[in-house]
């Protein structure tokens, strides 16, 4: 017999205490008093003799539960081969992973991965158990640790390929901790797949436990060629008072032999435009432009297509198109837009997005000014108390404010829940050296696109004025000057946002208009006032998708449609988020019944899953191999590790268990025994 943890054996010096407390000297348990003795005076008197022991089977019965319960923390076991244990290897814990991304879909690649899993369950001995794991950019476990191979058929019946790309390390990551909790002798991954170089990252840490096997069962061919769209580039035009995109799509050839003749076709709103013919070079891409495509709506629906090859999945690319919906500015002076000359032409520039800027005085601002204005700048205006309740209420429904406070900007005081800072006296930086823009808050959105080296510098403008400012307690200062002093404030306001800036956008005390961060500064105060996101014309599949964030406008998104016409309902409250798991287009709908699409998202595959080229599975061997690992040819002889036998004996339960017993009869032997 052997320990695995022969240390706790130095309890057996414990088996000395009940031997002590049965030689023990003792008092009697009653003591009688005399009354006469009370007026005596004690004298220590101890009378030793021998001590002998009385209670023998009571002694023994504690020594043995003693030496049991410290034998079984010492986890005994024996090294003596067992004879079924010699014929297999000992029982065997697979754990079986079978690659469902769509490049499986090359040819009869899936086909030939379904039955090499089912030979594995084939070979499957009675005391054998099996998981089953399909993965592709997402891992699924479909069946654990079980040794019904009817079950483990049925899963496999059952398996689909996914429209998702590869990624080996969490499945195996995934996989060492199934094995880690099994406590038969012999652990195994059986992982079936094309290997795909791109899949493979490196080990990352993972490792699988010490004498697990890793059996890799390649399924590839000895030759692949595949073409792939690429992602196509929208550039958009105005022709006649009409919003026009052209489309430019690619072909990628990862095969070694050149392709003359490929076909590419514009489908637009499911019918198809127009087809371009390229040729393509071995190994290279070729790219071709569609005729311009007039946008007469919103929501519309391309898609590039190649005829159908070994793997068709990559063979079409899909997208979404709407006409640009301008963000809507007033810009509101003293002299219906003259002295914001910069400003102005800072806004004309860009068509992503477009602004439309419409002028007005500072008292012929109207209601339907601000119901059709997403975003409203007032330019060194100063602004009366009934104006300024117009403008909060702007605000609270969602409307952007910029304040550029100027020489002459002001705001009521009754009114400043209203904005974000009160402007105040005039900083005068015409003597000694002009003020500087210091710690910008890059982390917002306004000077995110700056956060990078040589990306915009700001310190280079000059303040020669500006107006102090007194932020509100729930502000946020973006920017300050070098004195210390808020340069621009920023504060929500209901469903809209203020911006407060300390000095002008002209020239009158600064520099900055005359500076390269002028232009994308302008705008990105403007995209952040109006909320504006770029529309993603697509995405890809493994993204989340927030339907909230994906509709145009205000939508109670409840009910989401996939490309294959499922329904998945969405939590009424908000919050849920949907994975884009197939290729196509997804329909988000509005209202309980879900009749009619709000918003549609396309969705394509990884391009990165159309190069088929492999790698060595021995790479991923010998990267997540475990100590004491062997290869799949070496697993019949495998040698039992100490730990493998005595978790497949399991010696210590019985012995804990008999411990328990003895100790639970010495209470009742005990009891009865009466020592006086």
């Amino acid at each position: 017999m052997s320990f695995l943890t022969p240390l706790f054996l130095i309890g057996l010096a414990g088996l000395a205490v009940p031997l002590v407390i049965h030689l023990i000297q003792r008092e009697r348990k009653q003591v009688v008093q005399f009354p006469s003795l009370m007026f005596l005076r004690r004298i220590p008197y101890q009378s030793v003799q021998r001590r002998r022991i009385r209670h023998w089977l009571l002694l023994m019965m504690r020594l043995a539960a003693l030496a049991l319960i410290v034998l079984a923390f010492a986890r005994p076991f024996f090294r003596g081969s067992d004879p079924a244990l010699a014929a297999s290897g000992g029982a065997r814990e697979i754990v079986l992973l079978v690659d469902r991304s769509y490049s499986m879909g090359y040819g009869d690649r899936w086909t030939r991965a379904l039955s090499a899993a089912r030979s594995t369950v084939d070979d499957m001995s009675a005391a054998d158990r099996a998981s089953i794991v399909f993965f592709g950019s997402a891992t699924d476990v479909v069946l654990r640790s079980t040794s019904d191979k009817a079950r483990l058929h049925s899963a496999l019946a059952g398996a689909q390929l996914s429209a998702g790309g590869t990624h080996y390390g969490p499945v195996l990551k995934l996989a060492g901790s199934i094995l880690a909790e099994s406590s038969l002798p012999r652990r195994e991954v059986v992982l079936v797949s094309d290997f795909q170089r791109v899949g493979w990252r490196g080990a990352d840490g993972v490792r699988l436990p010490d004498g697990a096997v890793l059996t890799p069962v390649p399924i590839g061919d000895a030759e692949t060629a595949n073409l792939a769209v690429t992602p196509v580039s929208l550039e958009r035009s105005t022709f006649s008072d009409q919003e026009r995109v052209t489309v430019t799509a690619g072909v990628v050839n990862h095969g070694p032999a050149a392709r003359d003749g490929v076909d590419m076709t514009l489908e637009i709103g499911g019918r198809a435009i127009q087809t371009m013919r390229v040729a393509v070079g071995a190994n290279a891409s070729a790219s071709a432009s569609f005729a311009p495509v007039t946008l007469t709506g919103a929501e519309i629906r391309g898609s590039i297509r190649l005829a159908d090859d070994a793997m068709p999945r990559d063979n079409a690319f899909h997208f979404m198109v709407s006409p640009g919906r301008p963000v809507r500015t007033a810009l509101v002076d003293r002299t219906a837009g003259r002295e914001a000359l910069y400003l102005s032409r800072a806004l004309s520039v860009g068509d992503a997005p477009r602004f439309v800027t419409t002028a007005r005085p500072a008292d012929g601002l109207t209601a339907d000014d601000l119901q059709r204005t997403d975003i409203l700048i007032l330019n060194d205006v100063q602004v009366p108390a009934a104006l300024a309740e117009r403008l909060g209420r702007f605000v609270e429904r969602g409307g952007g404010l910029l304040i550029i406070a100027g020489q002459r900007g002001t705001w009521p005081q009754e009114r400043a829940a209203s904005v974000a800072a009160l402007p105040g006296d005039m900083v005068d930086r015409t003597r000694g050296p002009a003020g500087r823009l210091v710690a910008l808050e890059y982390g917002h959105t306004v000077f995110e696109p700056f956060r990078s080296p040589r990306s915009g510098d700001f310190s280079a403008a000059r303040f020669y004025g500006y107006r102090a400012l007194t932020p509100q307690a729930d502000a946020t200062v973006l920017a300050r000057f070098d004195d210390g002093a808020p340069a621009l404030v920023e504060r929500r306001v209901g469903a809209g946002r203020v911006l407060v800036w300390a000095s002008s956008l002209d020239i009158e005390w600064n520099d900055l208009p005359v500076k390269p961060v002028f232009l994308p500064f302008v705008h990105q105060m403007a995209r952040y006032l109006a909320a504006y996101r770029e529309p993603e014309p697509w995405l890809t599949v493994g993204s989340v998708l927030d339907p909230g964030r994906a509709a145009a406008g205000p939508a109670d998104i409840r009910t989401v449609v996939t490309p294959s016409g499922e329904r998945v309902a969405l939590d009424p409250e908000g919050g849920d988020v949907v994975t884009l798991e197939e290729q196509g287009f997804y329909e988000l709908r509005e209202g309980a019944t879900g009749a009619g699409p709000a918003a549609t998202v396309a969705a394509n595959v990884d391009l990165s899953e159309s190069d088929l080229t492999p790698m060595d599975p021995r790479e991923v061997v010998a990267a997540v191999s475990g100590s004491g690992a062997e290869l799949a040819g070496n697993a019949s002889t495998v040698e039992l590790t100490d730990a493998s036998r005595e978790a497949t004996q399991r010696l210590w339960w019985y012995l804990l268990f008999a411990g328990a017993l003895l100790l639970a009869a010495e209470t009742l032997v005990s009891n009865r025994t009466m020592i006086r």
